[in-house]
């Protein structure tokens, strides 16, 4: 009797334990906040919300998100300095009126009991837009630019409409986001039936992004986006009309969804939808899969409404594929259909364009390399999402505090924080985690992550931060964090970060990645580089205003404005490494800064991969403004990117890309000189930064790219519709090895392109092969596929 009472206290205990979040000590800070004692973690409860399902809990939640001096709708346009984690334990929680989000906030539940934000019945939706308003609309419009909107996430909740009145116009949420954003592992109950106007997920503008891990029920529409580019990947729909509603795009990659029981599964809207990219996804008891916004040879713009699938079945679906007039292109079946692959629009193999609707099997090929994976299995691209740690009690979490970390931007913190990460690596079997409270750790040296750790910030305002002596070699870069020496094998978890530079920093990369996983992937989820334009980089707007009326020479460029050598080096030792929702970012305006004011931040290198032995996922990527170029993968191989999106610096060509930086031997730098050897002075300028190099690489497969060019020396006038696409001459180059290396480029397929500004869309060895003028989809040029 004794051991049977023994054995339920403690079966009792741990099922009152609390998430670790919830439990850990709470000593994250804003360093540049003016407020000392400003308070990084909220927990809903700490304000007066019961979560009881009866009080009305609105006000409660509010005051949690808002205390502080924090950044809110109307009253600021954006900053760094008042981050907030606010946190939801188990529990329904009543509101009346929506949930106000303010910048830099990351809403977060119980994962192990996921908390409920339950509409009232008479919850106002005629006044209000969303249960949880991500972008409160103002007399002027959204509070925040929605290309502006970065850094914020909404974890483990569910969202509840059902007591609202089906005919009434609901939301459960609204979220014109951009990047470095994400929603994750939240579940939307909407009113059911023919009559309902709600809407789960609610998205009309911005520049994103992740969703993931989302389940959706009932409803008008389960989510109606719109968006320069997304990636949703882990999604179910049930019970819907219309699972998603696609309003715009250019570039939207889905990605391992479910629809079941929808009269419609997407249905993209008109011509603003430039492409959808549909893989390793299933439609069940449907009326229509995809209802189509392009009319297969007719379509105006050429290329809008560009669509591609692979690897998508269908059970029970009465059309695959219907077009604007709702006339059947592909008829479905009672039974089961997968398709290995289908795209309907322009295509280049590798010549074209080629008006295309088919499903030719030599256009999808199969990469198992990339595939089947412990996580998927089968024949699906593997995905894995951020770990929660939902299973790992608090004191298994060692805060940086405990080893002396600062986090206060001037404090040096590289031996306490390698001291941390040496501590929780040391024993495997004790199952710790690093655990980086929110703060600015500034490092004079190197950070380095050994094999086998697991190491999670706060807020996304947990910030590494090198400066120094040791950063300012132009041509001898050093780490500000380095993950494993080359050659090492071992696996690594890393989450919830920011790695950055206080300036000048020419000779900082600002991760180098060396490590060779087996078995499982290593994962890096949501762990961006930021440098310049905002607190503690002192590069922002008073030291690096933007001087467009001044000729930039390699005499006279400011050095003092020099970021970083490159954002992100994964080396030739590297392999087996899953990237989700990392965004590689170099300043174009200054965050602090009340006007979005731009600045010039000189960062040369995005993403270098030369890991030999591939097997790299870069899933909801983005990389923008670095000198040479966003991503550049060579010698590599085996290769999955989706969906990913560049943008070129503002300032150039002013000047232009070989300034500052020059090429460095054994990093393959483009070589502007020889590319740019013929350029016809008249047409537009040449020696640009490139969005995407592929060279001497094989097994390269992108399902959905986005490279922009929007200014030319600050200006966009080159970017708008009827200009001519006259920002720069190239953007995506790919090619066999250099001279003396005969290594070609081979198995590369580039699925639905997406190109601004830009007169050619893809370069063969030194040869324009594609072109905006041929491909023109309203603000952008695209192409279902590029292969060779």
């Amino acid at each position: 009797m004794r051991v049977t009472t023994a054995f339920w206290l403690a079966a009792a205990a741990l099922a009152k334990a609390a998430y670790w979040m919830e439990d850990v000590p709470h000593q994250g800070i804003s360093a540049y906040h003016p407020d000392p004692n400003y308070q990084v973690f909220r927990n809903v409860r700490d304000f007066g919300a019961k979560g009881d399902g009866v009080t009305d809990d609105t006000a409660a939640i509010n005051l949690a998100i808002s205390s502080g001096q924090r950044c809110g709708p109307g009253t600021c346009k954006g900053e760094t300095t008042s981050p907030a984690t606010v946190y939801f334990p188990p529990g329904t929680y009543l509101i009346s009126g929506s949930i106000i989000d303010y910048f830099y906030t990351q809403i977060i539940g119980d994962p192990n009991d996921r908390p409920v934000i339950k509409a009232a019945a008479d919850f106002p939706t005629n006044t209000t837009l969303g249960l949880l308003d991500g972008n409160q609309y103002g007399a002027n419009g959204l509070a925040w630019g929605a290309t502006n909107v970065f850094f914020r996430q909404i974890r483990n909740l569910v969202f509840d409409t059902t007591a609202i009145p089906a005919s009434a116009a609901a939301y459960a949420i609204h979220w014109p986001s951009s990047q470095a954003t994400a929603i994750t592992n939240c579940a939307f109950y909407l009113a059911e039936g023919p009559d309902s106007k709600h809407i789960g997920l609610f998205i009309e503008e911005g520049s994103g992004g992740l969703l993931n891990d989302l389940e959706f029920h009932g409803g008008l529409y389960g989510a109606s986006f719109g968006n320069q580019q997304y990636t949703l990947r882990g999604a179910s729909f049930f019970n819907a009309q219309v699972a998603i509603n696609q309003i715009w795009d250019w570039g939207w990659t889905y990605k391992s969804i479910y629809i079941e029981n929808c009269a419609i599964g997407i249905r993209m809207q008109d011509t603003g939808t430039s492409s959808i990219t549909l893989i390793d996804s299933d439609f069940v008891d449907v009326e229509t899969a995809i209802h189509s916004s392009r009319d297969p040879g007719a379509s105006v713009p050429t290329t809008a409404g560009t669509l591609v699938m692979e690897n998508v079945g269908f059970v029970g679906v009465n059309a695959i594929l219907r077009d604007p007039q709702n006339n059947t292109i592909i008829p479905g079946s009672a039974g089961s259909v997968r398709s290995q692959g289908f795209a309907m629009g322009h295509i280049y193999t590798p010549t074209g364009p080629t008006d295309y609707t088919g499903d030719d099997a030599s256009y999808f090929p199969v990469y198992p390399a990339l595939q089947g994976a412990s996580s998927t299995g089968g024949t699906k691209y593997y995905e894995r999402s951020k770990p929660h740690y939902a299973d790992l009690p608090a004191i298994n979490f060692i805060s940086a505090r405990a080893f002396g970390a600062a986090g206060d931007g001037s404090t040096d913190d590289t031996v306490a924080l390698n001291n941390l990460l040496n501590y929780v690596t040391a024993n495997p079997s004790a199952n710790l985690v690093a655990f980086v409270d929110a703060g600015t750790y500034y490092v004079s040296d190197t950070v380095f992550i050994p094999p086998g750790a697991r190491v999670v910030g706060e807020a996304l305002a947990s910030i590494i931060m090198g400066g120094g002596a040791k950063f300012q070699d132009i041509t001898n870069p050093h780490p500000v964090v380095k993950v494993g020496l080359p050659g090492q094998c071992g696996t690594v978890e890393w989450s919830d970060m920011i790695v950055s530079t206080r300036g000048p920093a020419p000779g900082a990369k600002v991760i180098e990645y060396n490590l060779n996983s087996l078995g499982e992937p290593a994962g890096m989820w949501d762990v961006h580089v930021r440098v310049g334009g905002f607190a503690g980089t002192q590069q922002q707007l008073a030291q690096c205003p933007t001087t467009p009326e001044v000729t930039i020479t390699a005499d006279t460029v400011d050095a003092n404005c020099i970021a970083a050598f490159m954002s992100m080096h994964m080396t030739k030792s590297s392999s087996n490494l899953f990237m989700e929702n990392c965004w590689l970012w170099v300043a174009d305006h200054d965050l602090e800064d009340p006007n979005y004011t731009q600045v010039t931040i000189y960062a040369g290198r995005g993403l270098l991969v030369e890991s030999t032995n591939g097997r790299i996922w870069l899933s909801a990527s983005g990389s923008e403004h670095h000198t040479l170029y966003q991503y550049q993968l060579v010698n590599t191989r085996d290769v999955y990117m989706g969906q990913v999106q560049s943008e070129t610096p503002y300032y150039q060509p002013n000047p232009v890309a070989s300034i500052p930086f020059p090429r460095v031997e054994g990093y393959h730098d483009p070589d502007f000189e020889a590319d740019c050897r013929d350029h016809d002075p008249s047409a537009p300028p040449c020696e640009m930064a490139w969005g995407l190099r592929v060279v001497a690489s094989r097994n390269v497969v992108a399902f959905g790219a986005g490279h922009y060019s929007f200014f030319n020396n600050y200006s966009t006038a080159c970017c708008q519709i009827g200009a001519g696409a006259r920002c720069q001459q190239r953007i995506v180059d790919i090619r066999d090895g250099p001279d003396g290396d005969a290594t070609p480029s081979v198995g590369v397929e580039v699925y639905n392109l997406q190109i601004v500004g830009t007169t050619a869309m893809v370069t063969r060895d030194g040869t324009d092969v594609a072109f905006y003028r041929d491909n023109i989809a309203g603000f952008t040029a695209g192409i279902a596929l590029y292969q060779h």
